[in-house]
């Protein structure tokens, strides 16, 4: 059975990993957004549609890197030196 301090080291760990997955995904978000920001000035055809989609990407963008900042508050909170 791990102990506690085991417990909270292997949790920490994993906040890390959260925290890196969620900005990640923000990032991935934006990069599409523009994607399609692009395509709308590059095809108007489906210029609405681009459009749409992109703001809806930039708005993951944002909540995405607002979860992720949650996560590195808690970290910040939690993994400093002594604390465990």
């Amino acid at each position: 059975m791990a102990t506690s301090e085991e417990q909270l080291k292997a949790l920490i760990k994993d906040l890390y990993e959260l925290s890196r997955y969620l900005h990640s995904r923000g990032e991935r978000s934006l990069k599409l957004a523009r994607q399609f920001e692009e395509h709308a000035r590059s095809d108007p055809s489906n210029r609405e549609f681009d459009l749409t989609q992109a703001r809806m990407l930039d708005y993951q963008h944002h909540i995405w890197h607002e979860i992720g900042n949650l996560v590195d508050r808690l970290l910040r909170q939690y993994d400093r030196p002594g604390s465990a």
